[in-house]
């Protein structure tokens, strides 16, 4: 606790911002809760200090970043034709409207990237934020993706007493203190909706249909470019219907951004084709 005491009396002498100097506060008492570099936080077997996003090798290995992906939905896509590759043509988009501009994830859905969402939204493991922030900050980067504002999907108030915090909230404050770009609380939850997870696309269309509404009093997001975090992306339902919601304002362009998606087209792997 004295590092952390100096370390914030340092700050305090040296910069006269004082949303680094909570930022500084923050990431050390963090540090000083959960140490970074100790152990793998999908498995929990020690792992070096050089060990991005403190993930070990062989959980690393099992995560699949996503390269080739729809521009629109952010699904992965199988290339069929093995003559020539072809990214555009996405089966998941055929027939749908979407009212976001784009979608973008970073990894696809699997038992290991699963595992990471899972124990920080239902074992209180919080500081994973940081790391799919970084990891976010870092598909941003590579995407040139910026915006104005960043949001993220809410919790309707029933569901986050109970969970004590919503995990899309957390991981867009620590992709602003990565990007600099503000977060905006203005998306409300007035439904409490079913769990999606058990409903086919259809019924998770109607559940969330008019569920969720936008306060924008001082008209800050007109004309705006906005990225709308979550966790995760799986039929676009609930990104979809708050994007409806933003475009009556209207904001300019919506950029979805979640950790991981679903691909939507099952395939064979190499090693089972062989």
């Amino acid at each position: 606790m004295k590092t952390i005491r100096n370390k914030i009396k340092n700050n305090i002498e040296n910069k006269s911002d004082i949303r680094l100097i909570i930022k500084d506060m923050k990431n050390s008492l963090l540090d000083f809760i959960y140490p970074q570099n100790i152990a793998c936080i999908i498995c929990d077997k020690p792992i070096k200090l050089t060990n991005t996003y403190s993930i070990c090798k062989d959980c690393f290995k099992e995560l699949h970043f996503l390269k080739d992906a729809c521009m629109k939905c952010g699904k992965p896509i199988i290339n069929h034709n093995l003559e020539y590759e072809d990214i555009s043509n996405c089966s998941y988009c055929r027939q749908r409207t979407f009212y976001f501009d784009r979608a973008i994830s970073c990894i696809e859905y699997n038992q290991t990237s699963k595992k990471m969402i899972l124990d920080f939204k239902y074992k209180n493991k919080t500081y994973f934020c940081r790391y799919v922030a970084q990891i976010m900050s870092e598909k941003m980067e590579l995407e040139n993706i910026t915006a104005d504002y960043l949001l993220f999907v809410p919790l309707h108030k029933k569901r986050l007493r109970k969970r004590g915090f919503n995990q899309a909230e957390k991981i867009a404050q620590d992709l602003s203190d990565i990007t600099g770009i503000p977060t905006l609380n203005c998306i409300f939850r007035k439904k409490n909706t079913k769990r999606l997870y058990n409903l086919n696309r259809l019924e998770r269309q109607q559940e969330v249909k008019n569920s969720f509404i936008i306060k924008d009093n001082d008209n800050l997001l007109k004309n705006k470019n906005v990225i709308l975090v979550d966790d995760i992306f799986t039929t676009g339902s609930t990104s979809n219907e708050i994007s409806k919601m933003l475009k009556l304002i209207p904001v300019n362009k919506i950029i979805v951004l979640a950790l991981l998606t679903r691909t939507n087209d099952p395939y064979v792997s190499f090693e089972e084709n062989n």
